[in-house]
């Protein structure tokens, strides 16, 4: 290509409607259109050498790296691609997208064709600190904050893939439907949030075999799509979307919903950073639903085995048939109570107690009558521990203890003659008895305070002796411990 000819070339080029940078090799000069002139804060002349551009600093977006104008045409080049970069001038930094073009069958002359994406460089390479933001929130996502984090996620790759609406959808459980779970508008835009519940799947026939085959749908012009995609055009048409671009969330390789964007004020050329970003985002959703998810079942599997532990405590410290306490929940319990009351410094009462007669009981209306009674028994005594730390147990046989933390003498004899009236209330017939025609219990009891000396085993034998004097002086007795002088 002449001179000549290359000249015909530029004067069609310069009237192109966006900036354009004409590189002839031969003679190393540069040419600008009246756009690029004004990107490059240039002063008019017909023809441009590279000091002419020492003023201002690119930089590839992507590797950070700087680079002189010329570097743009040897370590960049290859026709129809696309890269990105930032221009630094002393009042300003932009982002620009450039697109690289061989002019005819030339090897000598370039052109650059340059469109800038955005006049705010800076929001651009804030996005590694959103990200980052995004990933921080995303880590530890609790199922009470997890709503505020995906609205943050929403609007930081809405904002920076400069779209006039991000969401997220997922699929509902039976796999047939899908919801609008999320979603964020820029100002004046109208929300569809609302109306995108329970969509059928079949509803979007080309979009979803899209997402299955590539986890990708992009569109830059809406009315590009191809006749398969008419029920999805139509759609897009109701609300006015120009340009959508949506990505798949997989969990374990499974395709459970995607997050996307769309623009409905103009249509927009999705950029390779726009999907990058996008999957980005995508991808840190879905870890956090699974993060999510394994919570739930680690919280579920921790919680049944709670319940088989508290069952199991149960089942081991029951009494079978009475269904109160049983003598190795009484062991350890009276152990316990009495350390705590000699930190404490506080008095403990024991009440040891059994059914009078109730051999003859057994022996007259039968061991099924006698299971009942002992069930009757057990549970008015358990009912009579209201406070924390009170305790009826089954001893062994008809005897019964209760434990009755920080309770003297005086409060220890009140309680054994409550026992005494809720017998009398439940009024089992025992004719076989010579102290009663109803069941009646012998009580005995033991109150002081221990120190860190007292042993279990020297309460319940002082209990038991309170017992033995209850029914040696004639049975349904109150009778309490004291220590010989």
């Amino acid at each position: 290509m002449d001179n000549n000819q290359a000249d015909q070339a530029w004067q069609n080029m310069e009237l192109l409607p966006f900036c354009v940078l004409f590189y002839d090799s031969n003679t190393n000069i540069f040419k600008v259109n009246s756009q690029a002139q004004s990107l490059f804060d240039l002063k008019e002349q017909p023809h441009f050498k590279k000091a002419d551009f020492s003023h201002i600093t690119l930089t590839n977006h992507h590797s950070k790296k700087e680079l002189l104008i010329e570097e743009l045409f040897f370590d960049y080049f290859t026709a129809n691609n696309q890269c990105q970069f930032v221009l630094s001038k002393p009042t300003s930094k932009l982002l620009l997208n450039v697109k690289f073009a061989k002019l005819l069958n030339s090897n000598s002359i370039i052109i650059i064709i340059i469109d800038i994406l955005n006049n705010n460089v800076d929001e651009q390479y804030d996005f590694g600190n959103i990200i980052s933001n995004i990933s921080t929130d995303l880590i530890d996502i609790q199922n009470d904050d997890v709503d505020k984090h995906i609205n943050y996620a929403l609007k930081a790759i809405g904002t920076v893939c400069h779209a006039d609406r991000s969401y997220l959808f997922k699929y509902a459980e039976d796999g047939k439907t899908i919801n609008n779970t999320h979603e964020w508008v820029n100002d004046n835009i109208q929300p569809f949030k609302d109306d995108l519940q329970d969509l059928p799947k079949d509803a979007l026939p080309y979009f979803f075999s899209s997402m299955v085959s590539t986890h990708l749908f992009r569109v830059n012009d809406v009315t590009s799509l191809p006749i398969q995609a008419i029920s999805e055009k139509t759609i897009f048409q109701q609300q006015k979307i120009k340009s959508v671009l949506c990505i798949g969330l997989r969990y374990d390789k499974e395709l459970v919903g995607f997050i996307g964007c769309d623009c409905v004020v103009q249509k927009r050329e999705w950029t390779d950073l726009d999907l990058i970003r996008l999957r980005l985002v995508g991808e840190m959703l879905a870890n956090a639903f699974k993060n999510l998810n394994y919570k739930k079942e680690l919280q579920q599997t921790q919680q049944q085995l709670i319940n088989a532990n508290h069952k199991l405590n149960k089942q081991v410290n029951t009494d079978g048939l009475t269904k109160i306490a049983n003598r190795r929940c009484f062991d350890h319990t009276l152990k316990c109570e009495i350390k705590r009351c000699a930190r404490n410094k506080e008095p403990i009462s024991l009440i040891m107690c059994d059914i009078d007669f109730f051999k003859r009981y057994n022996d007259n209306y039968g061991h099924h009558l006698g299971d009942e009674v002992l069930k009757r028994v057990a549970k008015a005594l358990h009912d009579l521990c209201k406070r924390e730390g009170d305790l009826a147990a089954r001893f062994g046989g008809e005897e019964f203890t209760i434990i009755l933390p920080a309770i003297d003498t005086e409060h220890c004899q009140r309680f054994a003659a409550l026992i005494q009236e809720k017998i009398v209330e439940l009024a089992i017939e025992h004719n076989f008895s010579t102290v009663s025609k109803c069941l009646t219990l012998s009580i005995g009891f033991y109150s002081f305070i221990p120190n860190h000396k007292t042993k279990p085993k020297e309460v319940i034998t002082n209990a038991d002796i309170a017992l033995y004097n209850a029914k040696e002086t004639g049975r349904n007795k109150i009778a309490r411990f004291e220590k010989a002088n």
